[in-house]
């Protein structure tokens, strides 16, 4: 995989964007009083995308792993901020599961990509 290559044709830039965008509609029919959490939600769920897209533009694959890396972390954020919002009903809980769902995917390929991407320990024992 070549640095510099259009994040648009990434499937899991692909799926972070549709995820980002059902987080934005199910937040807007947010519980009153509860805008600080869903603030960081919003947030949250497009730094997912934001950091493929941006890792996408790094000239080599061990620096895109990284902004990939950022990119599960924000996953992992929005999950404990959903699961906040189901449990204290900010967001109804059906529609919570289904955006924990997606996000789960969308980590799942993350995780995939950067597996990939990532430097991997040398395991010659001459290299110590």
């Amino acid at each position: 995989m070549d640095g510099m290559q259009d994040f648009t044709k990434l499937r899991v830039w692909h799926a972070a964007h549709a995820f980002a965008v059902e987080t934005e509609r199910v937040c807007g029919r947010a519980a009153r009083g509860r805008a600080a959490l869903i603030l960081q939600l919003r947030r949250a769920s497009a730094s997912i995308a934001a950091n493929i897209a941006e890792g996408a533009g790094q000239p080599s694959p061990a620096q895109f792993a990284r902004f990939l890396g950022i990119a599960i972390g924000s996953a992992n954020e929005v999950t404990n901020h959903l699961l906040l919002a189901r449990d204290t009903r900010a967001l109804p809980h059906a529609e919570c599961e289904e955006l924990i769902s997606r996000c789960n995917s969308t980590r799942r390929q993350l995780i995939a990509l950067h597996k990939h991407l990532a430097p991997r320990p040398s395991t010659d024992p001459s290299a110590t």
